[in-house]
């Protein structure tokens, strides 16, 4: 009965959930497309090659770069595992694991042990907290350096030490380079500091968080300092033309409120449509009685919550998942303040409670990863790489990559720290003698529908006119082809397509 009460006890097994559902067979689920790939290759050939970079990954949408921060992470883990994919993977679970302890921490500061155990315990077995901690992205640790900048905020004033909010603003720093989206903080900051100090003191330790965000956005501010601010200004002019639509979503506030928490319940608590409101409504009438109980602890959540939401619901573009990454831990900790006050309750209260918490623990453990069968990525990326390089044969040769959903840095990243590259082919302006264009290219195929043959994608189109010699079906039905230059006088023989799989 005392290690049933102990607090340490239940937050141990808490985290032992965690860390299985983190760590179990990371490289049989792991996934590792394009994005993984390209990723790797910078760290890679940072480790190996020693070229280092002041910029990280390009945007989807805008045509501009992030900062490296992320590639900086990476690197010890990637180094540790000698190169093997899984390192980042294991930093991104881990990171995962951190999410699990600041969220408790944070409810053991705003709430107590209790709402701190709730809301760890949710985020614990979340598909999507756990699906974010089981692959390597720079999206992916955005909840974690978000729970940490709003914990330092609520440290400095409680504490009286100023050093929390300079940390703050190196927090802030990183996640400017983690994700653009991620600029929503600046406010969430700002305001926050506004409402906690007065005027002056909000200028001092509005300063100390600058000069953090500074210091915690170095590495990308140094390069655009040399290059004239490319990516900054394209970013500018990106907002300014309303991202990729043309008008806001909706012009009421408590529609468009309504509209963005939903989806962020519906996305990182499984929730079906129909339970969305029940549970959104619940958690903000708790969040309610506790601002009403404790105006001046919750102010920083109120904060966190109302511009967090109009911030991303303000962006006109298609909104994905991980643009609601920086509001990710805002569900667990609102219905772990909500549960906290229904579960005191006499016996309606806490079968209410009981009843509330088992429907999510029923949804999230629905929707883990583990009911489906591992994808074995690695392995289908690494079988398909030495099929390249058999129809390569030892000697140069193009790749190219036919999918709707993906780009080739995976593929193209086995074959580097193997040593046999493929060779890029150049744009004839820096190649006007085709020396980039080698006797021989091999085609990868994801799409259902594959016609390599006068495909427009530059790897392929710029081989020039080919002609198909030899083709075969890898693992997940992938299918490669090895293409050489078209010679009308040459008689070829091709394999029938019916026996491509055993070419």
């Amino acid at each position: 009965m005392k290690l049933l009460k102990n607090l340490n006890f239940w937050l141990i097994i808490i985290l032992i959930i965690g860390a299985v559902l983190r760590f179990y067979n990371l490289p049989g689920y792991l996934q590792f497309l394009g994005d993984q790939g390209r990723d790797v290759l910078i760290v890679k050939r940072m480790i190996v090659d020693h070229q280092w970079t002041l910029l990280g990954p390009n945007a989807s949408v805008g045509g501009f770069f992030t900062g490296p921060i992320y590639y900086y992470f990476m690197l010890p883990f990637l180094w540790i595992f000698n190169l093997d994919p899984v390192g980042p993977a294991v930093l991104s679970a881990l990171i995962g694991m951190g999410v699990i302890l600041l969220t408790f921490y944070f409810c053991h500061l705003f709430g107590n042990n209790k709402v701190g155990l709730i809301a760890s315990f949710l985020v614990a077995i979340s598909p999507k907290m756990v699906d974010i901690s089981r692959f390597s992205w720079n999206p992916n640790p955005v909840p974690f350096f978000s729970l940490l900048t709003m914990i330092f905020l609520y440290l400095a004033k409680a504490k009286g030490k100023s050093i929390f909010n300079f940390l703050a603003g190196i927090n802030l720093g990183i996640l400017f380079q983690l994700h653009y989206i991620d600029l929503v903080f600046v406010p969430i900051v700002g305001l926050s500091i506004l409402l906690l100090y007065s005027w002056r003191q909000w200028l001092i330790q509005g300063g100390l968080v600058l000069v953090g965000f500074l210091l915690g956005d170095s590495l990308f501010l140094i390069f655009e300092a040399r290059h004239g601010f490319p990516n900054l200004k394209s970013v500018w002019e990106f907002v300014n033309r309303g991202g990729q639509t043309v008008a806001p979503r909706t012009a009421n506030p408590i529609e468009l409120f309504s509209d963005i928490a939903h989806r962020l319940f519906r996305m990182t608590l499984s929730l079906p449509v129909w339970l969305e409101k029940t549970y959104v409504i619940s958690a903000m009438l708790g969040l309610g009685i506790w601002v009403k109980a404790q105006p001046k602890k919750m102010i920083l959540i109120l904060v966190w919550l109302l511009v967090g939401v109009f911030g991303v619901g303000s962006y006109r573009g298609s909104l994905y998942d991980h643009y609601f990454g920086y509001l990710y831990p805002l569900p667990f900790i609102l219905l772990g303040l909500t549960f906290d006050i229904v579960l005191v309750q006499k016996w309606w209260g806490k079968t209410l409670g009981l009843v509330g918490i088992s429907i999510l623990v029923y949804l999230s453990i629905s929707n883990l990863y583990f009911w489906q069968k591992p994808n074995n990525m690695l392995d289908q990326v690494k079988e398909i790489g030495q099929q390249v390089l058999t129809y390569a044969d030892g000697q140069p040769y193009n790749l190219g990559l036919i999918s709707s959903y993906n780009s080739d840095f995976s593929y193209r990243y086995y074959l580097e720290i193997w040593g046999k590259p493929p060779v890029t082919i150049e744009n004839p302006d820096i190649d006007p003698q085709r020396k980039t264009v080698t006797d021989r290219l091999v085609v990868i195929c994801e799409d259902k529908k594959c016609e390599p043959l006068g495909h427009p994608t530059w790897e392929i189109a710029g081989f020039g006119r080919a002609q198909i010699v030899q083709e075969k079906i890898g693992p997940a039905g992938i299918r490669i082809f090895k293409l050489i230059h078209y010679d009308e006088n040459q008689k070829l023989k091709i394999l029938p397509r019916r026996q491509a799989g055993k070419s």
